[in-house]
């Protein structure tokens, strides 16, 4: 076992007992839920009190909840852009947050313009502290319930790639994910294959390539670890095409072409590289058996976990995921926002996550009742309600869009899990494209094709690389749209600057358009009554998200 070995195991393990910890607090902190989330409150206040914001709305006179409900507005991110337009800008402090900001948490407006959300230390600490080290433990826990022994300590696959975006006032801007993960830098080469105490982008090396190299050479790969499951199917197609030529470059100790490697970052490569014939031996004899539900534990018998979103809107990604993991168990992970982060996973294999008494303050707006406004511990189970929150990092009764539906309780905190988004029509990538978004592109080439677009129906294609949406379009006077791709490309990156990141970076294709049979959601609908459906419950069909909806919108494309 050589040194890195020694310290994986060493610092892995310590990381797994960390996250026991974690989890315990987790639960402790479920007792008094509300009590604790209302103290919570009152920090932030009094910490925020002499910012030009918390002087505005007299932070400093406010002593229940009532005073807070009353005295401060509930707000959207058009309310703070002027306050941080002049932090980015001019480099002001003590405007929202009396801390340091150390990162912005990029993000993308309903449509056009561009958010950056600020974070500060303790914001991110919820982070660090509600992720890997938590999903070790789970996994452990799995582990010890299922076969009676600890997991094996080891590295995981991480399939993300590096952004490293500065603000005019030198602060990072990335998502919230790849802020919190760069202060475990140091950690990098002992809990990652990766060997390295830093990520690369996409311009300096093609990261599938980099992280599955270094994870394949590891038979003791222990997890992967994705933020949402579209990275890791992503990396399961890439390698699926190219494991022959890495499985090459394992056995040689090479960089191939398809590594896009800069001359510096080869060289960084080939540094920590060495042939090794008999891994390649290895992987070349369990790849040729294919890639069915048994690949993942075939070529890596110590991987313990699969963490990533992969519920709501990234459940289709979990089922293509299932088919090359076979039982390996499933930490579906955090939920949160660019805003912060609200509640995570205290088993694997489970949807449901307990909400995070500690990350920030809570308040809740019910579906079917939107007068009403409730705190953590006044819900319902099985009730729908959007979601309001202040955060440590300057955000006061933020409205982030979210909708979560509560699914049980531990104690007076609720298990949750993520409804939907207010507006949100699709989010292959993490991009959250709206159905705001995708009707002003439609708008668009109805005028620039000078036709009427009856309607229009988006699927997602998730078995291509790159991932992508088809957009089925159904106008009156029978024209060909498809030569509008590029065009409703473009406006779709314009408006949603997720799409545009995620579209340059290789994650998220080119929309790609189809036309539909004129008449086509008038015979959907029509079909729909016959089978005794109320016309009050019929509504155009947006998303195929159902095996049904697929096969008659896909029956009626006419592209010849």
């Amino acid at each position: 076992m050589d040194k890195r070995d020694v310290l994986t195991k060493a610092i892995v393990g310590a990381m797994i007992k960390k996250g026991y910890l974690d989890i315990r607090s987790m639960h402790r902190n479920a007792v008094n839920a509300g009590g604790k989330n209302k103290e919570l409150l009152h920090k932030i206040l009094e910490k925020n009190k002499d910012t030009e914001y918390g002087r505005k709305y007299h932070f400093a006179d406010i002593r229940n909840i009532g005073d807070y409900r009353r005295m401060v507005p509930i707000t959207d991110y058009h309310d703070y852009e002027d306050y941080i337009e002049r932090m980015i800008y001019k480099g002001e402090e003590n405007l929202i947050t009396s801390m340091p900001v150390i990162g912005y948490a990029q993000s993308s407006g309903t449509v056009g313009g561009r958010k950056y959300v600020p974070l500060t230390q303790p914001q991110i600490n919820v982070y660090t502290k509600h992720t890997v080290t938590r999903m070790m433990a789970c996994a452990d826990k799995y582990s010890r319930k299922h076969f009676g022994k600890s997991i094996k300590p080891g590295r995981g696959l991480y399939t993300n790639h590096a952004i490293y975006d500065y603000l005019p006032n030198g602060v990072l801007s990335s998502n919230v994910a790849d802020v919190a993960a760069r202060q475990l830098g140091f950690l990098y080469p002992y809990i990652l294959s990766n060997p390295y105490k830093r990520l690369f982008t996409q311009y300096e090396a093609e990261f599938r390539y980099v992280n599955t190299r270094f994870a394949l050479q590891d038979r003791d790969t222990m997890y992967v670890f994705s933020v949402f499951l579209k990275m890791f199917t992503d990396l399961m197609l890439y390698l699926k095409k190219h494991w022959e030529t890495i499985v090459d470059d394992i056995e040689k100790g090479t960089v191939s072409d398809i590594a896009n490697a800069t001359p510096e970052i080869k060289e960084m490569l080939l540094a920590k590289i060495k042939p090794d014939p008999e891994r390649a031996a290895e992987l070349r004899r369990e790849f040729e058996k294919g890639f069915d539900e048994t690949i993942i534990p075939r070529i890596w018998p110590n991987m313990s976990a699969i963490c990533g979103i992969g519920t709501s809107t990234f459940e289709q990604f979990y089922k293509l995921s299932k088919s090359m993991t076979g039982d390996i168990p499933y930490d579906f992970s955090i939920y949160g926002a660019s805003e912060g982060l609200f509640a995570a996973v205290d088993e694997l294999n489970s949807p449901k996550q307990l909400m995070l008494v500690e990350s920030c303050f809570y308040e809740f707006i019910p579906v079917d009742d939107e007068s009403k406004i409730l705190c953590i511990d006044e819900l319902e189970v099985g009730k729908e309600y959007e979601i309001v929150v202040t955060t440590q990092s300057g955000l006061y009764r933020y409205k982030c869009g979210d909708v979560i539906k509560v699914v049980d309780y531990l104690h007076e905190c609720p298990y949750i899990q993520f409804a939907y988004r207010k507006g949100q029509l699709l989010n292959l990538a993490g991009e959250k494209t709206t159905e705001e978004h995708m009707q002003a592109a439609v708008d668009k080439i109805a005028a620039e094709a000078g036709c009427r677009i009856l309607n229009w129906t988006v699927d997602s294609i998730i078995d291509a690389q790159p991932c992508h949406y088809l957009l089925m379009l159904e106008n009156e006077d029978g024209l060909d749209l498809r030569q509008y791709t590029d065009f409703a490309d473009a406006v779709l990156r314009d408006i949603n600057v997720r799409y545009e990141h995620f579209n340059d970076r290789g994650v998220l294709g080119k929309v790609q358009i189809v036309n539909l049979e004129p008449g086509t959601n008038a015979e959907w609908i029509r079909l729909k009554e016959e089978s005794g459906t109320s016309v009050s419950q019929i509504k155009p069909v947006r998303i195929l998200d159902t095996d049904d909806k697929k096969e008659f919108f896909s029956a009626r494309i006419i592209n010849d």
